[in-house]
């Protein structure tokens, strides 16, 4: 029978206790700059409710340009996506949508830094819940107000994250029903944007750009598995979209000038200004109360997925840095409690909804 050297257990109990500044080594030491990168995974060590800085407990590397380029496009497309669904059946403006969409861009950076660079970074970023889009018509039709909607929804959160409801959802959710969700979801996604991208370019009279478009994104999509750089597919697909676009023609302008949006929440929030719906009332509450059960409900399974997505991604050993479910509910819960407060549009939920699966 094998039997471990005596040594092997000290030494592998003297390098858990070590820091993450105690462990890291330089690029140059590694074959390749994935190993890196895998190493530097294996050996973060976050804290939860305490400071997180960077050199000490973790490093800025070039490749996160990728994701949070990724993260920046999904939000304004998702954002754009719930102001708009709102302000078309409540008679509002286009400038609402685009003035809207700049305010959740500087909501959101203040969380994602507070929280998920900051304080709490087993909480994956909160984004947008792609899903609600289609009910958005149906709550605004029965009279539902979207600050009483995102309250409620903040609070129902808030609940099941301190009583750690949202881990407990997620382990009686079946794995078929994570995966159906994210191929749903995935599949939602993509057809919604198809179809968008048809309708701007008939609206232009140049109906091929479209599909010139979505051809040079497959091709691309398989280059890029081919070479093992899926990583890279969000932020060179809108590159490559806008380029192909504008060499065959379509018309380009910025529709917003440089600047800060309007940061009052009176504004937003006034009878005449803003969504021009005032303060909302119990009835409101009442009104979408259903709707709020319903976007919570669906957190779980929905988070679940993105952890899955997560585990098969990382490498071995990375289980202290992969999201934590009941730190991302209470982050995403408060997260959308101020966003509410404050006047934005957006509903959250675990980032990656639509762009992860797709």
């Amino acid at each position: 029978m094998q039997t471990t050297p005596p040594g092997d257990a000290p030494s592998n109990t003297h390098k858990d206790a070590q820091s993450y500044e105690q462990l890291h080594k330089p690029s140059s030491e590694f074959n390749t700059r994935d190993e890196y990168l895998e190493h530097e995974l294996q050996i973060m060590q976050p804290k939860r409710w305490r400071p997180n800085l960077p050199f000490r407990d973790y490093r800025f590397e070039f490749e996160d340009t990728i994701p949070a380029m990724a993260g920046t496009i999904g939000k304004v497309v998702m954002v754009g996506a719930i102001a708009a669904t709102f302000a078309a059946p409540l008679g509002l403006s286009d400038a609402f949508v685009l003035e809207n969409v700049r305010y959740e861009l500087l909501i959101v950076s203040i969380f994602i830094i507070l929280f998920s660079g900051f304080i709490l970074p087993t909480a994956n970023l909160a984004g947008t819940h792609g899903p609600l889009i289609p009910l958005i018509p149906i709550v605004v039709a029965a009279g539902g107000h979207p600050m009483a909607f995102g309250l409620l929804i903040g609070a129902f959160g808030f609940i099941l994250a301190i009583t750690k409801g949202g881990s407990m959802l997620a382990r009686l959710t079946s794995k078929g029903v994570c995966g159906g969700l994210l191929i749903y979801l995935g599949f939602i996604g993509t057809i919604s944007q198809v179809k968008k991208l048809f309708a701007w370019a008939e609206a232009i009279d140049m109906a091929h750009i479209a599909f010139i478009v979505i051809l040079a994104t497959i091709l691309l999509y398989a280059l890029l598995e081919h070479f093992k750089k899926r990583w890279l597919a969000v932020p060179l697909s809108c590159l490559i979209g806008g380029m192909v676009a504008f060499a065959l023609g379509a018309p380009f302008e910025f529709h917003t000038a440089p600047g800060l949006p309007n940061m009052n929440p009176a504004y937003w929030w006034g009878e005449n200004t803003g969504w021009m719906l005032g303060l909302p009332t119990l009835e409101s509450f009442v009104v979408v109360l259903p709707f709020a059960v319903l976007a919570v409900a669906m957190w779980s399974p929905d988070f679940l997925g993105h952890q899955v997505f997560q585990k098969i991604s990382y490498p071995q050993r990375t289980e202290k840095v992969q999201m934590n479910i009941d730190d991302t509910m209470l982050s995403a819960s408060v997260r959308q409690t101020f966003g509410s407060l404050a006047g934005g549009a957006n509903f959250t939920s675990s980032w990656g909804t639509y762009i992860v699966p797709a």
